[in-house]
């Protein structure tokens, strides 16, 4: 599946006139294409969308050839709750998100509340690591936001999103657990090549990165104390060679020169 788990701009706000009061819409994603079964009745296959939903709750099934995912949700009146899930075959396989709106009341403000399976989770929200789940923030401006839940070892779940004054935007996120590559060899010392040294970490290992940015996507891991040859140095990154003609980029934070 070659896509980011939710990555998608999100007009959850149900507005004009295409839609009368007491209405709740629900979008549905998923990964593999499932049945959709709201409240015991088959509703249809993903993705789907439906925008004249009661408001209240109900229960969601979503039935693959060999998997089921079940909640119970409360789909509030005016807003577009939103879906996305992957579904395995057990509870560590699944991954995924909810996403829906609360009116705060205050109109000078849009706020957030994020949530994770584990806790503990970093989000960062437009580059910037603003805490660690459960997550509750008064105000993180109106607009458009890039919000991204991660955890070692787990993969990263990013909603594209707009804040609205008056509203927090609700996550409730699941994160699967990977097993990625670890590389443990430290390349052969050259009295002529520049090394830099991996430095401690918090998590006791470093991501590397295939572009010299923090949106780039993780290609390995490589652990403290190991030594690599400098390639190259480019806006507080390190193009470290990784062996086997492979490279990657490192932040310049968690790491020195020799």
């Amino acid at each position: 599946m070659k896509r980011f788990l939710g990555v998608m701009l999100i007009g959850i706000i149900l507005s004009g006139c295409t839609i009368l009061p007491q209405k709740a819409g629900i979008e549905i994603m998923s990964y593999p294409a499932a049945k959709v079964l709201i409240d015991g009745k088959e509703a249809g296959m993903t993705p789907y969308k439906n925008n004249t939903m009661k408001p209240g709750e109900v229960e969601i099934n979503l039935v693959t050839n060999d998997a089921k995912w079940t909640k119970k949700i409360e789909l509030p009146n005016g807003v577009n709750t939103v879906i996305d899930r992957e579904i395995g075959k057990t509870m560590e396989e699944n991954s995924g998100y909810l996403l829906t709106l609360e009116s705060t009341g205050d109109k000078n403000k849009a706020g957030a509340m994020i949530n994770s399976i584990p806790d503990m989770a970093s989000v960062n929200i437009d580059g910037d690591i603003v805490g660690q789940t459960p997550l509750r923030l008064a105000d993180i401006g109106e607009g458009e936001k890039q919000i991204a839940i991660s955890l070692p070892r787990h993969k990263t779940i990013t909603v594209l999103v707009r804040a609205i004054k008056g509203y927090q935007i609700v996550i409730e996120s699941d994160l699967k657990e990977e097993t990625p590559v670890v590389l443990e060899t430290t390349p052969t010392p050259d009295q002529k090549t520049v090394q830099v040294i991996i430095k401690s970490t918090e998590t006791g290992w470093l991501r590397v990165r295939g572009q010299p940015n923090a949106q780039s996507a993780e290609v390995a891991r490589v652990n403290p104390g190991t030594k690599y040859n400098l390639v190259d140095e480019k806006d507080g990154y390190y193009e470290i060679d990784l062996g086997a003609g492979k490279s990657g980029w490192i932040s310049t934070k968690y790491a020195e020169k020799l």
